[in-house]
């Protein structure tokens, strides 16, 4: 599935950055972010136009443009809630 498919309080690890088509320079910006294989994030929320989406990955919050999104492939992941 595509990052962009996620909804807001999903986990999620990434699987796959970018397309054979995609620029290089655009591939290293995006591993530059810290957006690598294997990386789990949380999805904190989409903007109200769904434009734009904001993540919680490397303990850092990153804002991303849905277009970056969709050439990113994600497998979801089910997160336990630890009872307190």
């Amino acid at each position: 599935m595509k990052l962009s498919d996620l909804n807001p309080g999903e986990h999620a690890t990434i699987s796959e950055v970018g397309q054979l088509s995609l620029p290089s320079v655009v591939k290293r910006k995006l591993l530059s972010m810290g957006i690598t294989p294997n990386t789990s994030f949380l999805m904190i929320r989409k903007a109200p136009m769904g434009s734009g989406l904001e993540l919680d990955i490397r303990g850092s919050k990153l804002c991303m443009r849905r277009d970056l999104a969709d050439v990113i492939d994600v497998e979801r992941v089910e997160v336990e809630k630890a009872n307190a």
